[in-house]
């Protein structure tokens, strides 16, 4: 089984939303989502800090959960862990 990690900016209540729709499509086995993570980045000059949810996805099939969300939720950002 592979965990993927993804980035979420938009608001909670789509996110519940998409959620749903990924477990039932059958590509996710499980789902976790952490609230309130800070994402500092520095432009022209100044740290700028948001507020993200990471969302960790548990998959049997990769590539195709990949392939999935690549198509209809461009909302969530793929983060590489090594």
């Amino acid at each position: 089984m592979s965990n993927l990690v993804y980035v979420y900016e938009w608001k909670s209540r789509d996110l519940r939303k998409n959620i749903v729709a990924i477990l039932k499509s059958w590509f996710a086995v499980e789902i976790k989502k952490m609230n309130y993570v800070h994402n500092f980045v520095v432009k022209e000059n100044k740290v700028e800090k948001t507020d993200v949810k990471l969302i960790i996805i548990s998959t049997e099939n990769e590539e195709k959960l990949v392939e999935f969300l690549s198509k209809n939720f461009l909302q969530f950002e793929r983060i590489y862990l090594k």
